[in-house]
């Protein structure tokens, strides 16, 4: 529940959360809609510069970060930085009047971390002055609520006691071709439906 602990964050008077993702899939869609800066942090030499699974998460990053940018790794991070940098020439910024840039930094030695922690000043800044930051949140709220019903609705169709009785027999006909996937879907809404009255 990210949402909920960055609100309890957020009513507890901090201003600043930083929300880690586990890798590279859905989780990122997901925290992308309930954050206001996207940071995608990438690593040289771990086989993932510009591959095609990092396209979509590139479309998602107010910045991306080269992590890593120290000792022999340098030449590698900077080379990276510059090939993040062509690509998102052809990509869709992720925030509307922000241009996504891609930074090097070393956790290590510390380098880059001032410029990247100015970036997102900048961008905190710069998106409260245009309306885009407020406009985001409006949208989070949103989907927030639309998320919610969501669940709130599977919940309840899924735990329903009629319905927990009718869907293994339904699921069955599906897999033994006597009923089609639409026919199954409308016998159950129909089930379900039914048992609310």
């Amino acid at each position: 529940k990210s949402r909920e602990t960055m609100l309890l964050c957020e009513a507890a008077g901090y201003d600043i959360i930083l929300v880690e993702t586990v890798g590279v899939g859905q989780s990122e869609v997901t925290v992308r809609s309930m954050v206001d800066f996207f940071m995608l942090i990438v690593l040289t030499g771990a086989g993932d510069e510009l591959q095609g699974i990092k396209k979509g998460v590139m479309e998602l990053a107010d910045a991306i970060v080269v992590n890593k940018a120290d000792g022999d790794n340098l030449k590698r991070a900077l080379i990276a930085r510059s090939d993040y940098d062509r690509m998102l020439h052809y990509i869709r910024p992720a925030t509307e009047k922000w241009k996504t840039q891609a930074y090097t930094c070393s956790a290590v030695t510390k380098d880059g971390l001032d410029e990247l922690w100015d970036v997102i000043q900048e961008f905190a800044e710069q998106g409260k002055e245009n309306g885009v930051f407020l406009k985001r949140r409006q949208e989070q709220s949103l989907r927030w609520v639309r998320d919610m019903i969501d669940e709130h609705l599977h919940n309840l169709f899924f735990n329903n006691v009629v319905i927990q009785g009718r869907m293994g027999e339904v699921e069955n006909a599906v897999l033994d071709g006597e009923m089609s996937e639409s026919q199954a879907v409308e016998e159950l809404i129909t089930i379900f439906d039914k048992s609310l009255r």
